[in-house]
């Protein structure tokens, strides 16, 4: 666990939601509170970016709907959409494990660290792979024909 250790203490107690406390052990008092550390990390994400996973892409059909940004009009909604659909494009374009990466990252809301894991390699090697893939991604998006981020 990285950051600061509690001191060690004669017993450890978590309060659970009805109120009442519980002994546990020092592992589980820490893994405990390291998740919580998570999950809160993961709501301020949330809550600064929008929420975008593949299963709510499957279910609006838009990232955008999913994102917390809504369309005002129908020509603003066919426009995102086209994006939409030659980012896909461009997803294609990139190897199968760069677009899995991106894929990672950017939809499945995965941390760096988490994606690390998962690729089996250091977070330094993940955010090096992020940059020069969006690089890569931007030069397609050009070729494609969109200039600068339009997300």
């Amino acid at each position: 666990m990285r950051g600061r250790k509690p001191k060690e203490r004669e017993s450890y107690v978590l309060r659970m939601g009805d109120g009442s406390l519980v002994e546990v052990t020092r592992e589980v008092y820490l893994e405990w509170y390291q998740s919580r550390r998570r999950e809160r990390y993961q709501e301020e994400k949330k809550r600064k970016y929008g929420v975008c996973s593949l299963d709510r892409l499957k279910e609006t059909g838009s990232a955008w709907k999913t994102a917390g940004h809504e369309c005002s009009g129908p020509e603003e909604s066919i426009v995102k959409e086209m994006y939409l659909e030659k980012l896909r494009e461009g997803l294609g374009r990139i190897q199968e494990q760069d677009a899995f990466l991106i894929r990672l990252l950017f939809f499945e809301e995965v941390t760096v660290k988490d994606a690390a894991w998962i690729c089996g390699c250091s977070r330094r090697t993940v955010q090096n792979r992020r940059k020069r893939i969006l690089g890569e991604l931007r030069s397609i998006m050009e070729d494609i024909g969109i200039t600068g981020w339009y997300f």
